[in-house]
Order: C-alpha cells, then sequence, then structure tokens
C-alpha cells in the first residue's frame, strides 16, 4: 500500500513538473515572440515615419522658389492685365509638370484664387476662394505651412505647401502661392504590405491615409 502511495506521489510529481515546465518553456516563447512582433513593429512605424517625414518636406524648398518669381508678384499687382495672368499660369504650369504635383495656384489676399494650373480642369481653381484654409490663413500672416486635407473642389487627399507672395511695396504678403501633391505615393508604399493595419492620423484621431481604404 505504501509502495502505491509512494508511486503514485512519485507519479503527480513528475507530471506536475514536466506541465510547469511545459508551461514555462511555452511562456518563454511567447515572450520572446511578442518582443519580437514588437521589435519589427517599431522599426517598421520608424521607415514610415521617416519616409513619410520625407515626403512631406520635399515640396517645401520648391513652394519657398516659386514664391519669389516676378511673374506671381507682377500678377497680384496687375490682376486685370492678361499678359501678367498668361506669363503667371506658365509659371506655374512649368511647377507642375516638372514637380509632378497634383495643382500649383497663386491666391490674392482675400484667398481667391486668380492663377491656377489646373485653370482648364472641370474642377478648376480659379475664381475659387480658400481664406478658410489653415494653409492660407497661416501664409496670409508671412509664415509658410504644410497642411494635409481633403480637397473641397477636387474631393482629393493631399498635401498643401503655401508659401506668402511678397510684392516690392507690400508687407505683409500680397498673396499666398501653393503646391498641393497628392497622397498617393504613400499609399502605394503602405499596399506593399498587406499583412499590416497602417494608419496615419490627424491629432483628432481623424484617419488621413491608411492601406485599409475603408477606414478613411
Amino acid at each position: 500500500m505504501k509502495l502505491r502511495l509512494i508511486l503514485l506521489v512519485l507519479s503527480l510529481l513528475a507530471f506536475l513538473s514536466a506541465s510547469t515546465g511545459g508551461y514555462l518553456y511555452y511562456s518563454a516563447l511567447k515572450k520572446s515572440a511578442f518582443k519580437e512582433a514588437e521589435r519589427q513593429a517599431i522599426s517598421r512605424v520608424r521607415t514610415i515615419q521617416k519616409n513619410l517625414s520625407s515626403f512631406l518636406s520635399e515640396n517645401i524648398k520648391p513652394v519657398r522658389a516659386l514664391s519669389g518669381i516676378k511673374e506671381l508678384a507682377q500678377l497680384l499687382v496687375l490682376p486685370d492685365d492678361t499678359i501678367a495672368l498668361k506669363n503667371a499660369n506658365a509659371i506655374l504650369d512649368h511647377f507642375n509638370k516638372t514637380l509632378n504635383v497634383e495643382v500649383c495656384y497663386l491666391m490674392d489676399a482675400e484667398g481667391d484664387t486668380i492663377a491656377s494650373s489646373n485653370r482648364n480642369a472641370p474642377d478648376s481653381f480659379v475664381d475659387q476662394n480658400f481664406d478658410f484654409r489653415p494653409y492660407f490663413q497661416q501664409a496670409i500672416q508671412g509664415s509658410p505651412a504644410t497642411y494635409l486635407a481633403l480637397g473641397i473642389t477636387s474631393g482629393r487627399r493631399g498635401v498643401y505647401y503655401s508659401h506668402p507672395v511678397f510684392t516690392k511695396d507690400r508687407n505683409p504678403p500680397s498673396g499666398v502661392v501653393v503646391i498641393k501633391a497628392s497622397v498617393e505615393l504613400v499609399e502605394k508604399e503602405l499596399d506593399t504590405a498587406k499583412d499590416e493595419i497602417v494608419l496615419v492620423t490627424d491629432p483628432l484621431g481623424i484617419i488621413f491615409i491608411s492601406n485599409h481604404k475603408n477606414w478613411l
């Protein structure tokens, strides 16, 4: 009887030992897997952040250069001059084509668009007023801006780069020039990872870019 009891106790101890060892081994593997997944996720987020920062900064210098071209300032001084309008549109067309962006346009001090590279498109910005846009409000105060938003006229998301335009005899600015770039390049990169859920949100948590279109 005692022998049976001893064998039973030893069996239970062996079972408990094996179970505990197996649980600890599983826990260690699980913890290691979570740490590796976390490491890969952090690395991926940093890569996306770096690429997104690069994308968001690539048109800052071009819009600054565009703002200093005399043909744009001349149109702000002489808005009814057809030659000035033609020259300004030619400059906007050149920048739009060279930078491969969605649209380049010029607004006066009231926020009215007086020239645009999409002037012949059905969703032309010409004669549209954008004085309520933060990128205009900041630039007309003299500070460049970079702003992500859904286009009111076009209905397409984009990155807006704005810069004040000064004329020789006016300060504050006489107008604002804007370059709008599409977010499609960023989204194409996100689409390469089908097993991930990637979101870019604003400070209020609104999803602006995602590889899940129905979440936008």
